[in-house]
């Protein structure tokens, strides 16, 4: 692995590497849980014409109610997690530029010629999850490929300054292969990162809790019925919700709550990609999962209940757009980004929005 510094592995297997990662589609198993028996441009264009129609619950109020929803193509790229600003106002996403290397790009949200490139290249080598500080001035980047040779690649976390793109590793972040994440704030009010990763001794896969200023990570679960954790979402309350593409018999994802040190499914049977996508709604009351219709051939947001586990769904695709990757929400407000690895036949980032 330290001669293919570009691969990043999860416990079914190869992901893919990233500078393949265009060709994820003719290779369903690299990226999406099985179905049941302005410097550069990360893209050349302002994305796709047009939008996708919505039509779910909205979680059941918790995001609009009834109101509709509308996947906005924002920028076509080998992309591989999205995350709307602080407002709603930009979407951050990892990527690989029109170079071939892998970074950190922005796009408005309103679509444009091209995407600019915050920061790209090394230190980055396989940049999968990203999301927000607080107060939006820094994003959060996990990257499985990153690290010291002498630690197999095992990955880094890092943070990197807006607007300038200064890129800074996280001292308590390397050697945890480290995937999803999110930001929050915990009891003592301080800003922590929680992300999906392995454990640097046992190699155990876990949920983990790391100071954003760096210092000594924390699990807050390990080991079943985790097997293969990726995306995270942080409710105001603390309770962390974990998409984990194997851990059901048949291969599909279950989404687990993690609270008080107890881990308890909370969904399951979904059809997900890799890096999975998870965002709760801003009140909490629903939590919205990027997955992949098999009938249709294409994404779609289902959206779960949190209190009761209803079910509904927002079509987030045309058909042939059925490679879905990370989601996430902007802070202060229920607007979320996404991508797909097979849109447009090279990837595509999207603003789902009222």
């Amino acid at each position: 692995m330290t001669e293919a510094r570009g691969d990043f592995r999860r416990s079914a297997g190869v992901l893919c590497a990233v500078a393949s990662l265009a060709a994820a589609a003719s290779n369903p198993g690299c990226s999406r849980a099985e179905d049941p028996p302005g410097r550069t441009s990360a893209g050349s264009t302002g994305g796709a014409p047009g939008t996708t129609a919505a039509s779910g619950t909205g979680g059941g109020g918790g995001a609009g109610g009834d109101a509709p929803y509308a996947a906005l193509p924002l920028v076509p790229a080998i992309a591989f997690d999205a995350t709307p600003d602080v407002t709603g106002a930009y979407v951050y996403f990892t990527a690989l530029g029109a170079d071939g290397r892998a970074g950190v790009f922005r796009i408005g949200a309103q679509g444009g010629a091209g995407a600019a490139e915050i920061a790209a290249g090394p230190p980055l080598v396989a940049p999968l999850g990203i999301a927000t500080s607080a107060d939006g001035g820094r994003v959060f980047v996990a990257d499985p490929g990153a690290g010291d040779p002498a630690l197999d690649d095992a990955g880094a976390l890092f943070a990197i300054d807006l607007p300038g793109g200064a890129v800074a590793p996280i001292d308590g972040g390397a050697g945890l292969r480290a995937r999803g994440l999110e930001v929050a704030r915990g009891a003592d009010n301080e800003e922590r990162i929680i992300f999906s990763g392995r454990d640097r001794d046992d190699g155990q896969p876990g949920v983990f809790s790391l100071p954003a200023r760096g210092g000594e990570a924390s699990a807050l679960a390990k080991g079943s019925p985790l097997v293969d954790p990726s995306g995270i979402a942080v409710a105001g309350r603390g309770a962390v919700f974990v998409c984990d593409t194997l851990a059901s018999p048949d291969k599909t994802a279950t989404i687990f709550r993690i609270e008080d040190g107890f881990v308890s499914p909370f969904a399951t049977g979904l059809h997900v990609g890799t890096p999975c996508g998870i965002a709760l709604t801003r009140d909490d009351a629903a939590l919205l999962v990027l997955t992949r219709d098999p009938t249709r051939g294409a994404d779609e947001v289902v959206w779960i209940e949190v209190a009761s586990g209803a079910r509904s769904a927002t079509a987030a695709g045309a058909p042939g757009h059925d490679e879905p990757g990370g989601l996430h929400r902007a802070r202060g407000a229920d607007v979320f980004a996404f991508v797909d690895h097979s849109a447009q036949k090279q990837g595509s980032v999207f603003l789902l929005r009222q």
